[in-house]
Order: C-alpha cells, then sequence, then structure tokens
C-alpha cells in the first residue's frame, strides 16, 4: 500500500512518499543513513545530529491511489507541515518515482544524449537508487530509467543485476534480477504471445521435446521456461 512518511527533528518535518507504506520501508531506509552519518541530505543529518533526542517518525496517510496521486499527495502534505521552507525537504515533492510520461521522440532524444556523455555513470543519491529499484520492480526498461535520471542504458542495466551499490542491496525486499522488457522482445524468437502459448502447452501437459520441435527453440529453451529460469517477468504476469 502507499503511503506519506514523516521524519521530525527538533519540530521540524521532512516529509516523504512510500510505495511500502505498511512496513515503513522508506522511514527504516532513512534511519539507516542517519544512524551510518552519512545520508545524502546534509541538512537533515546535521539536525540528526545535533537534535537526536528530539527525533521522531511515523507514518501521515496509508492510501490506496495511483503513483501520479500519490506524488499530488507528497506536495500537498509538504506544503502543509512547512517541510520545504521551514523543514528538511530540499523539493517541493514529486521527484523521482514521477509519472510523467515521455514521448517515444523524447526518449530517442534523451538517449543520444545520454549516449554521448563523457561520464555517463552520473552519481545517483541513495535515494534515487532506492527509487530504481522500484522503477525496476514495475518491470520499467533500463532506457526509460536512464532517461529519468540521466544514466547510461547499461548502468541501470549493472544496477538490475545488482553490481552496483552493493551496500544498499541488503535493505532491499522482494527483488529478484530480470532481464530488462526491452532485451525480453528483442532477444531469440520468443515474443510473449509465444511465451503465453507454451505455458499453456506446460499446463496441459505438453512434452519439452514437442513444444520445442512446434516453436523450432533449441534443447533445453522448454525446461529453463518450465521451471521459470527464463522470462521471469512474463511469469510474474501469470501468478
Amino acid at each position: 500500500m502507499y503511503g506519506i512518511y514523516y521524519l521530525k527533528i527538533n519540530n521540524k518535518y521532512y516529509i516523504g512518499k512510500d510505495v511500502c507504506i505498511e512496513r515503513q520501508k522508506r522511514i527504516k531506509e532513512h534511519i539507516w543513513m542517519l544512524k551510518k552519518g552519512n545520508h545524502y541530505n546534509s541538512y537533515l543529518q546535521k539536525a540528526y545530529l545535533k537534535y537526536l533526542e528530539t527525533f521522531d517518525s511515523g507514518i501521515i496517510e496509508k492510501v490506496e491511489c495511483t503513483l501520479e496521486e500519490l506524488i499530488v499527495l507528497e506536495r500537498e502534505y509538504i506544503q502543509k507541515y512547512d517541510a520545504y521552507k521551514n523543514g528538511y525537504n530540499l523539493t517541493t515533492g514529486g521527484e523521482g518515482l514521477g509519472g510523467y510520461k515521455f514521448t517515444p521522440k523524447q526518449i530517442e532524444r534523451k538517449r543520444q544524449n545520454v549516449m554521448g556523455q563523457k561520464n555517463p555513470m552520473s552519481k545517483l543519491t541513495e535515494e534515487q537508487f532506492f527509487e530504481i529499484v522500484e522503477h525496476l520492480k514495475r518491470n520499467k526498461t533500463n532506457l526509460e530509467i536512464a532517461v529519468i535520471y540521466d544514466l547510461n542504458p547499461g548502468y541501470v542495466s549493472l544496477i538490475r543485476h545488482k553490481k552496483r551499490y552493493h551496500h544498499l542491496w541488503p535493505l532491499v525486499e522482494d527483488y529478484e534480477p530480470t532481464i530488462s522488457e526491452q532485451q525480453l522482445k528483442n532477444r531469440g524468437k520468443i515474443t510473449e504471445k509465444m511465451f503465453i502459448d507454451i505455458v499453456t502447452m506446460i499446463r496441459n501437459g505438453e512434452t519439452n521435446a514437442f513444444i520445442e520441435r512446434k516453436y523450432g527453440l533449441s534443447a533445453g529453451t522448454a525446461s529453463r521456461i518450465r521451471h521459470k529460469k527464463l522470462y521471469k517477468q512474463w511469469w510474474n504476469r501469470l501468478v
């Protein structure tokens, strides 16, 4: 369930959004960074060290809504608690998990700019890392995420497969590395429609050999699909 949470230090607020509000996922991440003394929000970190005894946190509201509506709600609470002008929020809200839809033309133009950068591995804040993980969980492609955060798609792939930010991955729950949706569409002979047909055949008791002959697949492919070692995203949609 989505929701809005707060951190409070010396009677001033930091307001944030969380897509796993019942687990207080984002609150725990903030506290972990604050205790380590390396929170990306230096104002919040300094206040925490100076007024530790006043620290408080909690859930403001749990809500069933779309991501876009959650963003609007975050902005409203930041304004209500004066968390931007007289608190610890660095912006007026709505960043990162945003709902803006890029047109194909905008994506291509942005991709060309990203690919042309001398340093494609732009530095991310820890909060942006967690936001990217949420995008990955929602099956966004490497390119879509790269566009949002001005990254090289190849760098997003490294994050996808847990080859970057090793110190943060232990805090992430319910994530298994998967091949990006675009790669699934571009690789091999199997389309999503074929995959659904193959799963139907598997559930109806057809043998791997029969399926491979019918679709001209290499030996072992049907078995890997059967045991969910291929096309995990598509499997998840069928559950």
